[in-house]
């Protein structure tokens, strides 16, 4: 019974950290949209994303070529 209640606990902290992933996410590309810091092009099925005029990620997926250019944003401007 304990043991069902901890997998509860731990889906449901896993959805809300998601969720505050998502938000963050979504929160830096409508900052850069707004800013016109970002570019998004598809092209022969692939999605790029541009930021500051760097090309940051290519993907199939649009959300995985906005997350990784998010992610690697961040981590250039940490460096």
């Amino acid at each position: 019974m304990y043991e069902h209640q901890n997998i509860e606990v731990i889906r449901l902290r896993a959805a809300a950290s998601a969720n505050m992933q998502d938000a963050a996410m979504w929160r830096w590309y409508s900052d850069m949209m707004e800013d016109n810091r970002i570019s998004c092009l598809r092209k022969d099925g692939l999605w790029s994303a541009w930021v500051d005029g760097r090309l940051l990620s290519t993907n199939r997926s649009y959300d995985v070529a906005l997350r990784t250019a998010c992610v690697l944003h961040r981590a250039l401007n940490a460096v």
